[in-house]
């Protein structure tokens, strides 16, 4: 991998800078992680899994750290997406001289009022400032969660631990630290099952009917479900779904 700015020149950044530009760029972009066990699963389910394997589907972006992701993911629970841009720019624009993602100390130093009422978070500010305040003091280790050797079963009990973040929020910061046998359920999953799965059903369909769609994914359920979701946005805004490469 190539590390390049502005010109194309290094000129003006250390060896060590040009380093750390490298290791968050291959965070970010999951390129060390082995995703062939997917692609093996797509390419035996066949059509259209078969092209999420040809074209290297399943590398979800994610941020430069894990706290910048679970603030981000807490800032998706019962809102829009205009909501959830909204609060992390208000964030950003309060905590940050530099307009980049503020740490937890400098969040932690807000405060849950001046995060309610001055960054627009609502409830969510307590969770925000408490959240803040753990990882500052190293009350809690995010460390831990990305080295975790245990099952998905126990971190995801060791994630709902800290408050705010619920079965939902959970299933996401699974995602984000590449473990995908939990879907995070919303309004956008179950219309979207709903919709592709059970076109013709009379009756509401129950969310565990809907998740059980996935079930012969295993531990790959959840970029499954985003493949699929992903393919049909594409199709629907005009594009190719099979040549979709750029993976949220």
């Amino acid at each position: 991998m190539e590390v390049v700015g502005g010109r194309g020149s290094r000129s003006g950044l250390t060896s060590a800078t040009w380093a750390g530009v490298a290791r968050d760029v291959r965070h970010m972009l999951r390129l060390d992680e082995d995703l062939s066990g997917f692609h093996d699963r797509c390419r035996l389910a066949g059509p259209p899994f078969d092209l999420a394997a040809a074209r290297g589907f399943g590398r979800l972006l994610r941020s430069p750290t894990l706290f910048e992701d679970v603030v981000k993911v807490l800032a998706t629970t019962n809102t829009t997406w205009s909501g959830t841009i909204a609060m992390v720019r208000k964030l950003v624009e309060l905590a940050a001289d530099d307009g980049t993602f503020p740490g937890p100390e400098r969040v932690a130093e807000l405060g849950s009022r001046k995060l309610r009422d001055a960054a627009r978070w609502g409830y969510r500010a307590a969770y925000l400032a408490g959240l803040s305040k753990s990882v500052a003091s190293g009350k809690l280790d995010l460390g831990a969660w990305e080295r975790w050797e245990g099952t998905t079963a126990e971190l995801e009990q060791e994630i709902r631990r800290v408050p705010g973040l619920g079965p939902y929020a959970a299933a996401h910061v699974l995602t984000l630290l590449g473990r995908y046998d939990r879907i995070g359920v919303d309004t956008v999953f179950r219309s979207f099952v709903r919709r592709a799965h059970f076109p013709r059903a009379r009756k509401s369909v129950t969310d565990r009917r809907m998740l059980a769609v996935y079930d012969r994914w295993g531990e790959w359920k959840m970029l499954a479900y985003w493949f699929e979701l992903w393919s049909d946005y594409v199709g629907a805004s005009g594009g190719d779904g099979a040549s979709a490469e750029a993976d949220r």
